[in-house]
């Protein structure tokens, strides 16, 4: 975002300047600029996503209720009807797990138990029942959720379609090519008209941009020497014990500022002082502090 506002900014001044041999030059820096804010506005959720959460909780009731109208019959006074609701119970054990499929799985699953169910053997079973109805109801839910699936599919972006590196790349070469034309205008014609203007704007904007970078970097260095300050203070107890149950000598533990994890189950490297590996550098360990700050080696 910082990249797209800093473009923006150059174009404003640029326009703003309305030097006729620099307009030119803004177009391709416009274009690319646009790409990038295109890329950048993309929307979180994809379209139909809320539509679709629906329509597959309708299915899910629907299956659900066909489980149920089944599941009655397995209980009933005919025995015609025992019998026909312990064969369409079967055919529905073929799908396990169906409600918690993915949404592809759960669709194809759904289509096959249909279609089973109105098989030429079993729909007799479903017609006894009386229960038509439900599946019906299953199926139709499984078209609609289909159809905005598929729908969905065909109006979204395809993977790849913003490659942000790529066009950033692209925008900073339209914004060389400005600059190149600003230098040679300041080079050749410096009597142009707010060009020199637009040039201490620019250098401004420049300037302040630095600023913002190195005093970001300065700042997260900080951070990071305060926050491994504080690791070691939190080790430094524990050395003397640790390496006692190590069999090294004293004070031969020091942290090295490396750690793994987080909260409780974060880990701490350790380098050994006089003790090398194969490749000549100090050896180290990994170790773990418990809440009374004792440490214990992470094999």
């Amino acid at each position: 975002m910082e990249h797209y506002q800093f473009v923006n900014h150059i174009l404003a001044i640029c326009k703003e300047a309305k030097i006729e041999k620099l307009d030119t030059m803004l177009v391709p820096l416009q274009k690319a600029f646009e790409k990038e804010d295109e890329a950048l506005n993309l929307p979180r959720k994809k379209e139909g996503t809320k539509e679709l959460r629906e329509l597959d909780k309708a299915r899910n009731k629907a299956y659900r209720s066909l489980k149920f109208a089944i599941k009655l019959h397995l209980n009933s006074e005919e025995e015609n009807n025992r019998k026909a609701a312990e064969k369409l119970s079967e055919v529905m054990s073929r799908y396990p797990g169906l409600q918690r499929a993915n949404y592809d799985k759960k669709s194809g699953m759904i289509k096959n138990l249909v279609s089973d169910l109105y098989g030429t053997a079993i729909l007799e079973y479903v017609k006894l029942l009386k229960i038509k109805s439900y599946v019906d109801r299953l199926s139709n839910n499984n078209k609609l959720f289909d159809e905005l699936y598929r729908s969905r599919l065909k109006s979204s972006i395809p993977m790849g379609a913003f490659d942000v590196k790529a066009l950033r790349a692209e925008t900073d070469a339209a914004l060389n090519d400005v600059l190149r034309r600003i230098d040679s205008l300041d080079d050749l014609e410096p009597e142009t008209p707010n060009l020199t203007e637009l040039i201490k704007h620019y250098n401004a904007l420049v300037e302040k941009k630095h600023f913002t970078l190195s005093h970001r970097a300065g700042t997260s260095q900080t951070a990071r020497k305060k926050r491994t300050a504080g690791y070691a203070a939190l080790l430094q107890p524990g050395f003397a014990q640790l390496e006692e149950s190590l069999g090294l000598p004293s004070k031969t533990l020091s942290f090295t500022g490396k750690t793994k994890g987080t909260g409780t189950k974060r880990n701490y490297q350790l380098a050994i002082k006089g003790q090398a590996g194969l490749d000549g550098k100090p050896r180290t360990v990994w170790v773990i502090v418990d809440k009374n700050g004792k440490l214990s080696e992470v094999k």
